[in-house]
């Protein structure tokens, strides 16, 4: 978006970082358009560890493979993790340093293909290999635009209806992590019809869209098995998107409170806008927002979308002060300080509205052309409510943001995501209002320490899910007057006890589950 950020949801979204194998290799390096230089600066200055995407696990390139890895794991009490993007946050994928009998594997060869096997008038039906990015992964040396996901479908003459804020997840990763894109009126579960995974009995399953086993295994973090194939129905003709990139004062936003009813337009918006996402400067001496607003277009003139940061040099110099910035904070805490990170933020986040009509997987993830891999890497919190709660979140927003390091130097980002099937989906059976609040990830200090506060705020608010794939509060840690433990989960998931009694007949050597999945869901040895 328009703003200085980069957003992994999606959604979305996440960090990409973890901790990588013992026979890791370096990368694919960033192409050299003045990005090295600069991704190498910031990596040298501002990380504390390894990056699990910045790694190259086990290759399986079938079934078979997969099949043969878990009889294995098996007979060895192994762990298998499956590594993707690395777009989720380290422990989600792997924790290495806690469960020391882990393999790590990337999905490969056939486990990558695209095939249609069928067609009707208006929709396609497509297997596609469970690691297939479903754009391109600048991380991984075999990934192109023209064998990903969204290039394939749309040469197919087909469109997912909507998409995350950037597209290099696999397609397995982006489901099983309940990743999403910001709207009520589409989502990403429409189009799947089934998934094909192998469990941690070594059988392969299929689980086919209306039964319990796909409302199951659909959000399930890896800990169902393998996720070899997905099937995908997708509508055909494709599509272009139309809308508007416009940065606004607070009150001139849909978040500004309308004294007459005492709310904001906010829930309206996201209830009938097709598409939209917002990004809320709350500094003292910023106060501004950034909406981007979207709808499907017939117009075949092609104005793209352009984001500020895809100009590396830009992102650098946003990046530096973002750095520069949180030191201020964090050593002069005074009015000269908030007026210099207002000033920053004002400079970076332009008034001059920027209209777009583009393809749709082009447009959708406005966040591709930043380089939210290396420079502007950006982690976050992601927390999704009832969608009725929405101004009671933004009330509690405000109320923190008064703190001026609460508010930060950086910004939170408001939008939607439309119900789901999947039992674990923080969307579950309702469709929801998401608060992304992010942290600069080259940047002294710890995030957990900063989204505390969130969590203190807003983990009471009746009906609060999060992401999996994103910070979540620490497994049985006490926030405000709630404690994040099991009770709080299944009070927070329905379907909780169902999904566990399932995954432990999916996985009863649990081979698939780490000690951080342990401890969040109980699952004793």
């Amino acid at each position: 978006m328009g703003g200085i950020k980069s957003k992994f949801s999606s959604g979305g979204g996440g960090r990409h970082s973890g901790e990588g194998n013992t026979d890791a290799t370096p990368a694919k390096a960033i192409p050299a358009d003045g990005r090295l230089e600069l991704q190498q600066f910031f990596l040298e200055t501002g990380r504390e560890e390894p990056r699990l995407a910045a790694t190259t696990p086990q290759l399986v390139n079938s079934e078979e493979e997969v099949i043969a890895l878990v009889n294995i794991a098996r007979q060895k009490m192994q762990v298998i993790r499956i590594i993707g993007s690395g777009h989720s946050i380290s422990e989600a994928i792997g924790d290495t340093g806690e469960t020391s009998n882990e393999v790590l594997i990337r999905l490969a060869g056939e486990l990558r293909s695209f095939r249609q096997v069928s067609s009707s008038a208006s929709t396609k039906t497509f297997k596609i290999g469970g690691g297939c990015y479903l754009g391109l992964n600048p991380l991984d040396k075999d990934s192109t635009w023209d064998n990903s996901v969204n290039v394939q479908l749309n040469n197919h003459a087909c469109a997912i209806p909507i998409l995350g804020g950037i597209t290099q997840q696999s397609l397995g990763g982006f489901i099983m992590t309940g990743s999403a894109g910001g709207s009520v009126a589409h989502g990403f579960e429409d189009v799947i019809k089934e998934i094909h995974f192998v469990n941690g009995l070594g059988e392969k399953v299929i689980a086919v869209r209306g039964t319990d086993m796909y409302n199951a295994v659909g959000v399930s973090m890896g800990m169902f098995g393998v996720i070899t194939y997905v099937v995908l129905e997708v509508p055909t003709p494709s599509f272009n998107v139309k809308g508007t990139e416009t940065t606004v004062s607070v009150s001139d936003s849909v978040i500004a409170v309308d004294p007459a009813t005492n709310s904001s337009n906010l829930q309206k918006t996201l209830e009938t806008q097709e598409y939209y996402r917002m990004l809320w400067y709350p500094q003292k001496y910023a106060q501004r927002v950034t909406e981007w607003a979207g709808e499907r277009s017939t117009s075949n003139k092609i104005v793209a979308y352009k984001d500020v940061l895809s100009n590396p040099f830009v992102a650098g110099a946003a990046a530096t002060t973002l750095r520069w910035s949180h030191w201020l904070l964090t050593h002069l805490p005074n009015e000269d300080t908030y007026k210099f990170i207002g000033a920053e933020l004002k400079l970076f986040t332009k008034e001059t509205p920027q209209e777009f009509n583009d393809v749709w997987y082009k447009v959708l993830p406005m966040d591709n052309g930043a380089p939210v891999d290396t420079i502007f890497d950006t982690s976050f919190t992601e927390l999704w409510f009832p969608m009725d709660k929405t101004d009671d979140v933004l009330d509690i927003l405000r109320s923190i943001y008064e703190d001026q390091q609460v508010a930060g130097n950086y910004a939170v980002e408001l939008y939607a995501g439309k119900r789901s099937p999947f039992w674990l989906s923080p969307a579950y059976d309702r469709d929801v209002m998401r608060v992304d609040q992010f942290w600069f990830v080259h940047q002294a200090g710890d995030p957990r320490q900063y989204f505390d506060h969130f969590w203190n705020a807003l983990l009471g608010v009746e009906g609060i899910r999060a992401h999996w794939g994103k910070y979540l509060p620490a497994a049985d840690g006490m926030y405000g007057d709630t404690r994040y433990d099991l009770a709080f989960l299944k009070k927070s998931y329905p379907m909780l006890d169902k999904w566990l009694e399932m995954r432990n007949a999916a996985d009863p050597d649990q081979i698939f589950v780490t000690e951080y999945w342990r401890k969040m869901f109980h699952i004793e040895k």
